[in-house]
């Protein structure tokens, strides 16, 4: 199956779906805000990076920024799927405009959600 790195800060989310997807047969990493995911996306290599936007210090916007801009091409191709509680069509288009593969709205049901992230993942193997 799939590593998935999930980074929301909040914990009980972030945990919440860890299980969720762990029950799938997945391997998910959490981590709590912000900082230190492109570090993580250079240690490890991941299928998908489960994005929350709206975190304090450090948003999902700035941390997308950062993962398309390393200078590690493996970094900078990993898949993102924003994962928000902003349904708001400008925030949506700008993800996208920056290299988001996805953007799912948090109340999302899980069904839905694994189905939608499954969708690119089909086939996939984590980048080397």
């Amino acid at each position: 199956m799939a590593n998935l790195l999930i980074v929301d800060d909040t914990i009980e989310s972030c945990d919440l779906l860890a299980r969720l997807f762990a029950r799938c047969g997945h391997t998910p990493v959490c981590l709590y805000g912000g900082a230190g995911v492109v570090a993580t996306l250079r240690d490890q290599p991941f299928h998908l990076v489960l994005l929350d936007v709206m975190m304090p210090a450090l948003d999902g916007f700035a941390v997308l920024a950062a993962i398309r801009g390393d200078a590690d091409s493996r970094v900078a191709r990993t898949p993102v799927a924003m994962y928000t509680a902003v349904c708001c069509p400008h925030q949506q288009e700008r993800a996208l405009a920056m290299g988001a593969n996805e953007w799912i709205v948090k109340g999302t049901p899980f069904q839905l959600l694994s189905q939608r992230l499954h969708s690119f993942l089909d086939g996939t193997t984590p980048p080397t």
